[in-house]
């Protein structure tokens, strides 16, 4: 076979799941079943490629001892061959032997030049060639600071001639890296005018990516980058053309859904849901409502009905990254300061949006007001239910007020309830003379929690830790694959292992036993006397799988013998313990409705309300939006007071178990 034609061996990474492959391509190398022209480039950069897997500590399990060690040998004898070509390249020669390296090895081309220096020897000519013939090749240059900082004149004129730089230099600024791509640098020479003025030009070309647009509309003020206002409009109103054209254009790439939400009469379920052609049907007994109508009651329905929170009152209606499918966690672009979000997310805005606008309405029908309802709750129960301060104070607006002046009485009230509470954590008390010192708002995060160690965590900082829960709940993993049940298509190990009884380990292949035999060593399976294998810590799995679902879980809302082994899995570094009134991606969803200090495409409620950046007055539908989103937020908050006042008032905070975290 031609050396053009077959697949040539390639390193990508350590974790890379073809290793496996190039490995086996390796092997005729090092036997010497495949000829070497040293005399070839690609013949060269393969053999470098090679070296990189020994340099790693990578092989075959199938190889023993033995030939491991000699194909280390033989693949360090390479590295003199690859040093002597790679030191022979100059002017002379140079595009001669760029123009013959295979696209594969583009990026060890440009390696090897670094790391033996050759580059010196390079005229910047040279580079503008091969700019003007694979302009691709910037992001391989732009790789090496060595690189950059020799040919920082060649480089700054491309990247200024050429709009489609922006998405280099929102890669380095704003874009997330998601695939653990080099970190890019750009020529000294390129001012932030300079970058600047490529966004500028990359807005208005025709080859603009429409997926960068948020990202621009979004971005964040640098020390060596910013994007003017002005920019940032065209932007969004490029962008908003785009998305009205798709809307308009009946293109089936669009997936279309939406809820439906209604309260029927003399229904035989208090809450029943379903879907159909793509529309989420919600359906809530219009006459438990009427008759559970004492307003402590109604307050609770977003709880009972609507499920805003879990059976741990964890907030429901957060983003998760376990309900991202493969191609919303790998497709597209996604700014580094993002609230990441999915269908599953968007879905659930829309229901609890649209049931909180719909309860509204209910319940002025029966003679409430959801206002109402919300400050008594605040003002009169809590305090006699759980001991909350008897000043406590919610004050609501008046029903006759426009959208935009409840807002205005709204806004400042949410503000107030977060001060409120943590200055009764603090001081077991609500002294208001003290409260009014403070003018700003209160950080989400900040907010404290009476009750010590409220929130379980996993540890990701781990590496152990995460290669435990990749195991355990990656969609990717091979352990789901195993007769005879490859084909209920199990989203991981342990929906796997929750779902079947007799899993037997003989029937998995001997590339899986090791992934295995990690979880056996762990302590988290056993294979028992008749070859299946058996879960050895309910217990831990069950805290794993709550975390990793929620991710987080709470402390008081299990039971003691759960609590202990939490405490067992805390001492040994899998999970910690935190506290505050809102868990971490609880503070992260208030945080993307509130303010865009956190993520930049969030609402900026706190923003445009409290300090009068507010849309134009005339915008009614745009106000009513956020006067409902502001009424669910405030739910959302005495919910978590209640549950917060109700642990403490359950358990005594000098618990003997928590005071060993």
């Amino acid at each position: 076979m031609d050396k053009e034609e077959r697949n040539r061996v390639v390193f990508h990474s350590t974790h890379d799941m073809s290793s496996g492959i190039h490995l086996s391509r390796a092997e005729k190398f090092l036997n010497g079943e495949a000829a070497i022209n040293f005399d070839d480039i690609n013949d060269i950069l393969e053999l470098y490629n090679i070296c990189l897997f020994f340099e790693n500590d990578m092989h075959l399990k199938s190889w023993s001892d033995a030939e491991v060690a000699d194909y280390k040998e033989k693949s360090s004898a390479f590295k003199k061959e690859i040093g002597t070509f790679i030191t022979n390249i100059n002017d002379s020669n140079f595009l001669k032997c760029f123009k013959s390296v295979s696209y594969v090895y583009y990026g060890s081309f440009w390696m090897l030049m670094k790391n033996y220096q050759q580059f010196k020897k390079i005229s910047p000519s040279e580079i503008e060639t091969v700019l003007k013939e694979a302009p691709g090749q910037i992001r391989f240059l732009l790789k090496y600071k060595a690189l950059v900082d020799k040919y920082r004149f060649v480089l700054c004129g491309f990247l200024k001639a050429n709009p489609k730089s922006a998405e280099i230099i929102l890669s380095k600024y704003e874009v997330e890296n998601r695939f653990n791509s080099s970190k890019l640098y750009l020529p000294s020479c390129l001012t932030v005018q300079d970058k600047e003025n490529i966004i500028s030009s990359y807005v208005d070309s025709e080859d603009c990516n429409v997926n960068y647009l948020p990202i621009i509309q979004n971005a964040k003020k640098y020390n060596d980058f910013y994007i003017s206002d002005k920019i940032k409009l065209a932007a969004k109103r490029k962008y908003q053309k785009y998305i009205e054209y798709r809307s308009g254009s009946g293109s089936d790439s669009l997936f279309k859904y939406g809820v439906d939400i209604s309260y029927p009469e003399n229904s035989s379920k208090i809450k029943h849901a379903w879907i159909e052609q793509d529309i989420v049907h919600y359906e809530f007994s219009l006459d438990y409502i009427k008759k559970k109508n004492h307003p402590y009651t109604l307050y609770r329905n977003f709880k009972d009905l609507f499920e805003y929170v879990d059976e741990h009152n964890i907030i429901s209606l957060i983003s998760k990254e376990n309900q991202l499918g493969v191609f919303e966690r790998t497709l597209g672009v996604r700014s580094k300061s993002e609230y990441v979000y999915g269908l599953a997310f968007r879905q659930l805005e829309m229901a609890s949006m649209g049931q909180i606008h719909t309860y509204s309405n209910v319940l002025k029908s029966i003679g409430e007001s959801l206002e109402n309802i919300l400050q008594t709750v605040f003002n009169d129960f809590l305090p006699e239910l759980y001991g909350l301060p008897s000043n406590a104070n919610l004050t609501i607006p008046t029903e006759s007020a426009s959208a935009l002046e409840k807002i205005r009485v709204i806004a400042p009230e949410f503000e107030s309830i977060l001060k409120q509470y943590k200055l009764f954590v603090e001081d077991k008390q609500i002294d208001f003379e003290l409260l009014q010192m403070s003018s700003g708002p209160t950080a989400v995060k900040d907010v404290p929690s009476l009750n010590n160690n409220k929130y379980i965590y996993i540890n990701r900082n781990d590496p152990e830790v995460g290669l435990l829960v990749y195991y355990l709940f990656s969609d990717q993993t091979l352990l789901t694959y195993v007769d005879p049940f490859k084909d209920n298509q199990y989203s991981n190990f342990v929906d796997l292992l929750v779902s079947e009884e007799e899993i037997r380990f003989r029937n998995y292949e001997g590339f899986q036993h090791e992934d295995l035999k990690y979880l056996i060593d762990k302590g988290y399976i056993f294979v028992d006397e008749g070859d299946c294998i058996q879960v050895a810590n309910w217990n831990r799995i069950l805290i794993l799988r709550d975390i990793f679902e929620n991710e987080v879980a709470s402390f008081y809302h299990y039971t003691a013998d759960i609590q202990d082994e939490v405490l067992n899995m805390s001492e040994e570094g899998i999970v910690f313990l935190e506290s505050s009134l809102f868990a971490i991606p609880e503070q992260n969803y208030l945080n993307y409705y509130l303010n865009r200090s956190e993520f930049n495409n969030g609402y900026d409620l706190r923003n445009s309300y409290l300090h009068g950046t507010q849309a134009n007055p005339d915008k009614i539908d745009l106000h009513k939006y956020s006067y409902l989103t502001y009424l669910k937020l405030l739910v959302l908050v005495v919910l978590k007071i209640e549950d917060d006042l109700l642990i403490y008032s359950d358990y005594d905070n000098s618990y003997e178990r928590s005071a060993k975290v």
